[in-house]
């Protein structure tokens, strides 16, 4: 069958993945910002640098050797090329020969010296939404979710930590903000140190994207309770430039009776399957003293006594429809977390790069350590000058009131001179005023004494608590270093590894049939990408005849795709046409 077919090729359904990577525009949007890193590094007069001098051709070949290696034998990383035995991914990157590991770990190196990393990731996100979000029949393009995905780091030296949801454990660990769009497309990447909250950074990541495609995009942000933090949504409701979604904690309510319902509850459908899943309300809710918020009270069928809560700055104005808002939110697994998954199992997302480059920095938990604790220090000593100055009154009013109390008692032993018949009458009358007076005097003097029994007692607490804070402050080191992970060469190689996934994506949408509409990347790899072939260079076009397809359904879509991908006439950086084809059945 391979007469005149060619030379046999493994996965050569790669070459889809190929053909959007170049149509999509992400080939020429990686070779303008190394070429706009390379001018501004001569300009600089930095040191000199082998990838300024490369050809387009093999800064192409290079960049695609990076973003196409996990399609051949799962290499992972880049000391796998050094293993690799074939000649599949050198002709699917157009190279003589596959490049080693030393020539592309050196490569990559030079491109972390660049400092390509923001404008990379600002870039391929345009491109991004100019493929998926542009057009404005869009459905909820306006929606975009923000997330973090942790990605663990093993280090034996002291470095920041973070919560890992996944492990259920406190990590050694980068923080990947992600956006993605309405539609689950992944749009953005930013890495953080892993002491960073995603509340904390929620806003920042959303105008990035905005940055990157030149206007403001995203209206409303959905995120999860982590995200959540009254400070971000006073700011939002200040500014009125974005609009947020998240859960409320569930430690934030008890039930109905905490939220004012705005009507009645009315059901929530599918809109795949058409049935309905949940029973919504509007409502408002106290998120603190002094601040209210709208909010959504949602019942799963499912769970039915189990009351869910969100809250929104989305204003009853621009969306009248709570159902519409709760919608957003319970897309927010399919769009995010699903997408997650699909590039952890397609991309590999969780591999790191470049942990070895390491900087010294001050050691930011100390450094919060001592700041809360300078901060309880001054409160605590505040607490105890208020007691102080309680007790230094009570005891004065203590004092004045011994005073009045022995003038009024000698005043009422005192002989009176009058005398006659009503004299022993009167000296009763006296010595019953001195007991009364003398019986109010000591219960005042005990309430006194009490109080003043308890400001001493919390006075000797906060004595202790300030002692216990100094002795803890004393501990601490104020120029302790820790170890951060220079995240600029992982972020590169996280930014190509997202372009080889929205590459499938683009694929999945373009190339294939409706029925394969929501198929992950992975089984698309399966059933499409890592399809065995045939490869044919000739002077104007490579050709690439795909071996049959056990599946005749199978079979009909991938020629069907083939003659949707050679109608786009999508040509390779050497001036080639690729040309697909899918071998007859016997």
């Amino acid at each position: 069958m391979s007469v005149g077919l060619g030379q046999p090729m493994n996965n050569a359904g790669s070459w889809w993945l190929k053909g959007a990577w170049i149509e999509r525009g992400l080939e020429q949007a990686v070779l303008n910002v190394i070429g706009a890193a390379c001018q501004r590094h001569l300009g600089e007069s930095g040191p000199p640098l082998r990838v300024l001098t490369h050809a387009q051709e093999v800064l192409v070949r290079k960049n695609e050797t990076l973003v196409f290696m996990p399609l051949f034998e799962s290499m992972t990383r880049l000391a796998h090329l050094d293993t690799y035995d074939d000649a599949g991914l050198g002709w699917l990157t157009e190279s003589a020969r596959v490049y080693r590991a030393k020539t592309m770990e050196s490569y990559l190196s030079e491109l972390t010296r660049l400092k390509i990393a923001r404008p990379l990731g600002q870039a391929l996100a345009h491109c991004y939404w100019q493929a998926w979000y542009r057009d404005e029949s869009v459905p909820d393009r306006h929606v975009f979710y923000v997330d973090m995905h942790d990605k663990v780091i093993w280090t034996k030296k002291p470095s920041p930590v973070g919560y890992i949801g996944a492990l259920h454990e406190v990590h050694a660990c980068l923080k990947q903000a992600f956006v993605h769009g309405h539609d689950g497309h992944p749009l953005l990447c930013v890495t953080y140190p892993a002491d960073v909250h995603l509340s904390g950074v929620v806003t920042e990541v959303a105008l990035a994207l905005d940055q990157a495609v030149g206007r403001d995009v995203v209206q409303v942000i959905v995120t999860d309770r982590e995200g959540l933090a009254a400070e971000i949504i006073q700011s939002l409701l200040t500014s009125h430039q974005k609009a947020f979604v998240a859960l409320l904690k569930a430690n934030q309510y008890a039930g109905e009776a905490d939220f004012a319902r705005r009507g009645r509850f009315r059901q929530l459908k599918d809109p795949h399957t058409g049935q309905v899943t949940h029973r919504v309300a509007d409502a408002d809710f106290g998120l603190t003293d002094d601040l209210d918020v709208r909010a959504g009270l949602i019942y799963d069928l499912e769970r039915p006594d189990n009351l869910i809560a969100l809250i929104t700055t989305v204003s009853r104005d621009d969306e009248p429809d709570i159902c519409r808002v709760v919608r957003w939110y319970l897309e927010r697994w399919n769009a995010q977390e699903n997408s997650f998954r699909d590039q952890i199992a397609f991309v590999h997302l969780n591999i790191n790069f470049g942990l070895r480059a390491k900087r010294v920095v001050p050691d930011r938990r100390v450094a919060k350590r001592i700041t809360d604790l300078t901060t309880h220090l001054e409160a605590v000593k505040r607490k105890l000058d208020g007691k102080m100055v309680q007790l230094t009154d009570l005891e004065r009013r203590i004092q004045n009131l011994t005073a009045r109390h022995d003038k009024k008692v000698v005043d009422l032993l005192r002989p009176r001179k009058r005398q006659g018949s009503q004299a022993s009458a009167r000296a009763a009358k006296r010595q019953q005023q001195l007991r009364d007076y003398r019986e109010r005097h000591h219960q005042r003097l005990a309430r006194y004494l009490t109080r003043k029994a308890k400001l001493e007692q919390a006075i000797e607490a906060h004595r202790q608590e300030q002692a216990r804070t100094v002795d803890k402050l004393a501990q601490l080191d104020p120029n302790a270093t820790f170890f951060d992970v220079d995240s600029e060469k992982d972020q590169i190689m996280a930014h190509l590894r997202i372009g080889l996934h929205n590459s499938a994506l683009w694929a999945r949408n373009h190339y294939f049939g409706s029925a394969y509409r929501y198929t992950t990347p992975l089984t698309l790899w399966r059933a499409f990408f890592n399809q065995d072939g045939f490869y044919k260079e000739r002077t104007d076009r490579i050709v690439i005849t795909l071996e049959p397809f056990a599946n005749c359904r199978v079979q009909q879509e991938a020629v069907e795709a083939c003659r949707r991908f050679n109608e786009r006439q999508i040509e390779t950086v050497s001036g080639k046409t690729i040309e697909m084809h899918v071998a007859d059945c016997i």
